[in-house]
């Protein structure tokens, strides 16, 4: 009889703290996975005139969400015991139409789990510090605005890491890639895949890589006119009316020369990429009179074997930077450009439509920046969130001249907005 009580009793404990760590488990999980962040949304509230401000409309927002998980539930224990936030600040968009980051704590009633991938550490008292969400939030009424999505603010957003070189990547600054990369070694090309311990000869006339409107020294390539990787080498070679793309799918050992039709001649700047294995793009400028110039753009939609026009952009001053996200969506900077008694600002071009057709983009400087930061660099994105820099430009002195401005979209880039500056030597407050 005691032994069959004694089974009895294990079982019946068993159930019970299988039942408790499912619990847990829900709970964590609905706390913590992006899915069901999103799950009870969309809400909406109504804000009163004085409270308009996007941070304020943010936190109405962000406590109505957080307040079904401190409610008592029927385990009568709560989710969440405490919330403390430590600030909202705005990211980007306009007044209808925008996106807020807020960091904050929470203490778990009943603590001691993992956090579940960035979300952060987990204190022995339950404590889960330095959570970070971005809130996108749509006006939807006189005074009712919705929050349609919540999610992990990326650290391109949140703040600035250390200077190392991830900081410098999400902070949309170029960082050159140690394995992939090519080396001029007695007037051969060599490119290496291991970062230095095996290099492939290039089958090229090194000539043929500066030919064109280029005087410079020749112990480094034209800057964006190749791009290396495992999965695709090229460079651009010749001039003219004989522009080639000497392209390898295979680390170096073979090669082939792609003929890029009906192009300019002097070419000046050559900016070569591919955004997935079939699509490419090739930004050539030449024909320069002064400072001025032609560009057309190229495409590609088989992996760099073929190239057609795609169109050009109708300004001709010099090109500064250009480059493709994807397929369809582009930006080409002309650098500064002065409009009548204004101070010099950023011109940056955009198009949707594969190179087709191009539009100027606003860059909204602020006042007390206006003249200093004057040259777009490409963005880059993360889906449809853009992190864009206007650096100094080549006679740039504020703070030592490599100070930028960053800049965060939302809609691919249709819209900026100012986020901060971005210190890559750490010059500023010293």
């Amino acid at each position: 009889m005691v032994n069959k009580w004694n089974k009895k009793l294990v079982i019946g404990w068993s159930i019970v703290m299988l039942m408790v760590l499912l619990a847990m488990l829900v709970t964590y999980f609905f706390i913590f996975y992006d899915e069901d962040l999103n799950e009870s949304l969309s809400l909406t509230v109504t804000i009163e005139t004085n409270q308009s401000e996007q941070e304020s409309i943010a936190y109405k927002l962000w406590n109505e969400y957080l307040q079904p998980f401190q409610q008592t539930t029927t385990s009568s224990w709560k989710r969440i015991s405490d919330v403390r936030y430590h600030q909202f600040k705005i990211l980007a968009g306009d007044t209808s139409h925008f996106a807020v980051s807020v960091d904050f704590d929470v203490k778990l009633e009943k603590g001691k789990w993992s956090a579940h991938r960035n979300w952060g550490r987990v204190e022995k008292d339950g404590t889960i510090k330095g959570i970070e969400w971005t809130l996108r939030i749509k006006k939807t009424g006189e005074n009712a605005y919705t929050l349609e999505r919540i999610e992990k603010t990326p650290l391109a957003v949140a703040g600035l890491d250390p200077v190392t070189d991830l900081y410098q990547q999400k902070a949309g600054i170029k960082v050159a890639d140690r394995n992939n990369r090519y080396q001029i070694v007695n007037e051969g090309l060599e490119v290496t895949y291991d970062d230095g311990k095996h290099w492939q000869k290039v089958p090229v006339n090194i000539a043929e890589l500066f030919e064109g409107a280029y005087n410079a020294a020749r112990l480094e390539l034209i800057e964006g006119s190749y791009t290396i990787s495992p999965e695709k080498t090229a460079f651009v070679i010749g001039n003219d009316q004989n522009v080639r793309i000497l392209l390898s799918t295979d680390k170096g050992k073979s090669w082939s020369e792609e003929p890029v039709p009906n192009t300019l001649p002097g070419i000046r700047m050559r900016l070569l990429g591919f955004t997935s294995d079939r699509d490419g793009y090739l930004i050539l400028t030449g024909d320069k009179t002064m400072s001025w110039e032609a560009n057309v753009i190229f495409v590609t939609r088989d992996g760099g074997k073929n190239w057609s026009k795609a169109g050009h952009v109708e300004e001709q001053r010099l090109i500064t930077d250009g480059g493709f996200i994807n397929e369809k969506l582009g930006f080409i900077s002309f650098g500064s450009i002065n409009v009548m008694d204004e101070p010099p600002r950023p011109s940056l071009y955009r198009t949707t439509d594969g190179g087709k057709s191009w539009a100027e983009v606003k860059i909204p400087i602020p006042a007390e920046y206006k003249g200093i930061f004057v040259e777009a660099e490409i963005p880059i994105f993360d889906g449809s969130q853009g992190t864009l820099l206007v650096n100094q430009g080549p006679n740039g002195d504020y703070q030592g001249g490599k100070v930028m401005a960053r800049y965060i979209s939302l809609d691919n880039g249709a819209t900026w907005t100012f986020a901060n500056l971005v210190d890559p030597d750490q010059v500023m407050g010293e």
